[in-house]
């Protein structure tokens, strides 16, 4: 089953994207919010929701008012999401966080408000130490 969440189709992984990002949602907000990555139908979302629904990426319930359904994304969908970025992060940089990082910000320069998260997220990544498996720098030699 792991090679079934592998192998998302884009369409499908854009809105299982969004919905993570939202963690829940009715099919109304995701095509809301989906509007500037990928516009489509609401019945096409639904689509999409229902096929990720049959992966078990997510599940959906009844709103606590009217008749809209709420999607939430599952624990598999997190692991799904997990595996497809090491691929992707495999596949194109061969696993080099520096190269990715510095694409990244080629394609899209970050607000000095992420700026300032990323400093934050870099202080703490430095603070915990060198994580496992990492190659040791220089100074630990």
């Amino acid at each position: 089953m792991p090679e079934q969440h592998s192998k998302i189709p884009d369409a499908e992984r854009d809105v299982l994207a969004c919905l993570v990002q939202l963690e829940q949602a009715t099919v109304k907000e995701l095509r809301e919010a989906l509007t500037k990555v990928r516009p489509m139908q609401a019945s096409s979302v639904l689509t999409l929701l229902n096929r990720l629904e049959a992966r078990k990426l997510v599940t959906k319930r009844k709103a606590d008012h009217g008749k809209a359904l709420v999607f939430r994304p599952t624990k598999a969908s997190a692991r799904a999401w997990s595996r497809m970025m090491t691929n992707l992060f495999q596949q194109a940089f061969g696993g080099d966080t520096l190269a990715f990082m510095t694409s990244f910000f080629e394609t899209r320069k970050p607000t000095a408000s992420e700026i300032e998260q990323l400093q934050q997220l870099l202080d703490e990544l430095k603070s915990a130490g060198p994580k496992q498996g990492n190659k040791p720098d220089e100074s630990s030699e």
